[in-house]
């Protein structure tokens, strides 16, 4: 019970330590979809860690809902860092010599792992309760 929380929370400031990667611009100019998605995750994640301060069984289901999001928005950023390794991600307005590399996508798959890793164990807690 209380190491999902912990989780929850670690997964939740994962995510907006990620999202304030983009936000110092660590990766090289970006482009407004990605701003929006920096914002979304910072968003969510600082919704995750404050529902992991809480536990009831409202708080429990919303904790899962935001963690899936959270898991589901790490996909594109994963797919990306992979697809475009070696090459330039700048189009061009500014002119950006910043080359993409596949680490890049770790906090994102770290943040994956970890929202799984709380989504499973938040539907145990909730299944061993309903059985009891």
């Amino acid at each position: 019970m209380r190491n999902t929380n912990i989780l929850n929370i670690l997964v939740g400031v994962l995510a907006i330590l990620t999202g304030f990667l983009y936000v110092l611009r660590l990766f090289g100019p970006t482009e407004s979809e990605v701003v929006s998605w920096r914002l979304l995750a910072v968003v969510i994640g600082g919704i995750v860690v404050f529902l992991g301060r809480i536990e009831t069984k409202v708080t429990n289901f919303l904790q899962g809902a935001f963690v899936c999001f959270l898991v589901f928005i790490q996909v594109p950023p994963i797919f990306l860092w992979f697809a475009f390794h070696g090459s330039g991600i700048s189009d061009g307005t500014p002119p950006s010599n910043f080359v993409a590399h596949w680490i890049f996508a770790t906090p994102h798959i770290a943040i994956a792992l970890l929202g799984i890793i709380v989504i499973v164990s938040l539907f145990k807690k909730n299944t061993t309760r309903a059985s009891s």
